[in-house]
């Protein structure tokens, strides 16, 4: 489900304004909230007790738990595990900063960035115990890059011309390797083909999939319609899939209307239901498994 909190990146509320969002508890640095599937995660760093900390881009996040060893089940233990399996249960995460008392900074959605673990630190009695870490990047800064890379793919598309085009191509059905990520400006993200783009747009006849008779334009250099490859399931998760999303079996053709609504209108969600519903089959055969509920997470 998720939330919208209204915030802008950066401001400055204080709990009781968190509470009235997110209609969640106060007590500790992780508040989750069932009927939303949404956790609140507060670092605070005023505290002595816990040591979280960026490094290039990632926050590494203490569990909860300040006696003995952190546990994934039980009271409040049960929080870790929530966290733990974030990338599966799509439970949505907002961060909120402390450096100041009392002051919560909103630092947006965030995603585990790498998979959780244990360290040993002191817990609240000086004795050495094992805890939960979470590494954890924030959304908002991995789908800037996400679009520039996909403008750039866009940008190679529009000069291809007719000798580039695949005369024949059909799904294969099969999951693929997603490879390894590339990292920039500290962030990893992980590239799209350009000839599987191109391939799915052929499939689809260069034609927009929302409605084939929405007009266009032809190339300027080849005799095709003009329309834009758009990956149904968002390239900036792809941390959350053990396979490719850069597959033609996620990829849609669209008209630049429709595909600039998707990103950026208020009305999406009937075009991404259309999409997600004629789609849905083909994905889960190249094991991208997704619910309709968790796909609108992914585009709020």
């Amino acid at each position: 489900m998720g939330v919208d909190p209204g915030l802008k990146i950066g401001e400055k509320v204080n709990l009781q304004k968190i509470r009235e969002i997110f209609q969640c508890g106060s007590m500790g640095g992780m508040l989750p909230v069932n009927r939303t599937n949404v956790m609140v995660i507060i670092a605070d760093h005023t505290l002595d007790f816990y040591h979280d900390k960026w490094k290039d881009g990632i926050l590494y996040y203490t569990g909860t738990g300040k006696i003995g060893d952190q546990q994934l089940d039980g009271n409040p233990g049960y929080k870790n595990g929530k966290l733990y399996h974030s990338k599966t249960n799509g439970m949505q995460l907002h961060l909120f900063e402390i450096l100041k008392k009392r002051e919560y900074i909103y630092r947006g959605i965030v995603v585990l960035a790498n998979q959780p673990y244990q360290e040993e630190q002191l817990d609240e009695n000086g004795v050495k115990r094992k805890v939960w870490i979470f590494p954890l990047k924030l959304v908002e800064e991995e789908l800037k890059l996400d679009l520039l890379d996909d403008q750039t793919i866009m940008t190679s598309l529009a000069s291809v011309q007719d000798k580039d085009l695949p005369f024949h191509f059909s799904y294969d059905g099969k999951p693929k390797d997603k490879g390894k990520p590339v990292v920039i400006d500290k962030i990893e993200i992980y590239k799209r083909d350009r000839k599987i783009s191109l391939n799915a747009l052929a499939y689809a006849r260069f034609e927009c999939e929302i409605d084939r008779t929405h007009e266009s334009f032809i190339r300027k250099n080849s005799n095709t319609n003009y329309t834009e490859p758009h990956h149904l399931v968002p390239m900036a998760f792809q941390n959350n899939f053990s396979v490719s999303l850069d597959v033609e079996e996620n990829i849609v053709s669209l008209c630049s209307n429709c595909h600039n609504l998707l990103h950026y209108g208020r009305d999406y969600l009937f075009l991404l239901k259309r999409l997600y519903e004629s789609r849905k089959n083909l994905l889960k055969k190249v094991g991208i498994d997704i619910t309709f509920e968790r796909l609108i997470q992914m585009y709020q």
